[in-house]
């Protein structure tokens, strides 16, 4: 049954003005009308990933510490380090973890426990004080004084624990350290 109403309208999706036959007409035509359809199917879609992106960049902490077993993404967004790391973790033995297929899960209880471990204080090296400039030398003079490579002296500071100190944008190493170090290397050549 047609109507035989003439009622003027603008159409919801190109603004133009029309003579629309019912109460119900938004569009001025089935093309106004598809394109319409297409772009709040295509923002509905764009607003759920966004939603999904949200999730995924901000998971829910407190939801994550209510769970006895978590994966380990899950773990590695609660304690804020990398997955890579739990997995080394995981590898050295120092955390339990439980298997379900392919997927790995760690109970809470476990995880909480590895950090109440108490700290070694032996294992930790004392503070030392920096001992003023005079007593110092820089990077460049240790190897123009000794004729000793940059990578060198480097991997020698290193393997030794020699205490460096920046100041500005030099650093410095004590004079007794790097002394002893390349005295006790020449009596060896003796």
């Amino acid at each position: 049954m047609s109507s035989k109403m003439k009622i003027t309208r603008v159409c919801q999706f190109c603004q133009n003005e029309f003579t629309a036959q019912t109460t119900k007409t938004k569009f001025c035509s089935l093309k106004c009308g598809s394109k319409a359809y297409k772009l709040r199917t295509r923002q509905s879609k764009i607003a759920e990933s966004n939603r999904q992106t949200e999730i995924a960049k901000n998971p829910n902490i407190e939801v994550i510490k209510t769970k006895d077993y978590i994966d380990v993404y899950q773990a590695s967004n609660l304690l804020g380090i990398s997955r890579r790391t739990i997995y080394r973790l995981i590898e050295r033995g120092e955390l339990d973890i439980a298997k379900f297929g392919s997927r790995t899960v760690i109970r809470r209880c476990d995880l909480d426990s590895f950090f109440s471990i108490p700290l070694d204080q032996s294992l930790l090296r004392p503070v030392q004080e920096f001992p003023g400039l005079e007593n110092c030398y820089t990077i460049t003079q240790i190897q123009q004084k000794f004729g000793i490579s940059p990578g060198a002296l480097y991997m020698l500071i290193q393997r030794q624990g020699i205490a460096k100190y920046a100041v500005g944008k030099f650093n410095y190493v004590a004079k007794k350290d790097i002394d002893i170090i390349f005295n006790a290397r020449e009596n060896e050549k003796e």
